[in-house]
């Protein structure tokens, strides 16, 4: 009786950790893909690659605002978050996330885009933030402060 339970929980631990291997080894390819895009691109978005820890990506946006991208932090979690960080230099960071997508073990994101595709997961990540980017824009033309106004789009997500 042991042993057959110990076979199963044996299996069902490879099961488990290979599953959990696998969606990890998928999350490092769409931040290669991601992070070579940007890097490589040619696109004049005042975007570059500031830094990444192992969990995360990130991005400053004009030398100033910082967005990460990640995995939610549950086990086995398919979630991209997309976040970013509203607060004031010199202050602890304060990521707050704007946008979500899913990650399946079939190497797509939101069931569409192949993660090996650099440019399709570029095009995907460009949809994801257009919207912190529309609300400077609109900030900056109406004269209004930035940063209650990303507060406002932050508080809608």
């Amino acid at each position: 009786m042991i042993m057959s339970t110990l076979s199963e929980l044996t299996s069902k631990a490879d099961y488990i950790a290979s599953k959990n291997s696998h969606l990890k080894s998928q999350w490092r390819t769409y931040q290669n893909s991601l992070t070579q895009a940007v890097t490589n691109s040619n696109k004049k978005i005042n975007h570059e690659f500031s830094c990444g820890e192992e969990q995360d990506i990130r991005f400053t946006l004009f030398n100033h605002f910082t967005v990460s991208i990640h995995l939610s932090d549950d086990f086995y979690s398919q979630d991209i978050i997309y976040s970013l960080n509203m607060a004031h230099t010199g202050e602890d960071p304060d990521f707050r996330a704007f946008a979500h997508a899913t990650l399946s073990e079939e190497g797509k994101v939101d069931s569409t885009v192949d993660i090996r595709d650099k440019n399709a997961v570029m095009e995907h990540y460009l949809n994801k933030i257009s919207a912190i980017y529309q609300c400077i824009f609109d900030s900056l033309q109406s004269n209004q402060p930035i940063h209650s106004q990303l507060e406002k789009l932050l508080s809608h997500v």
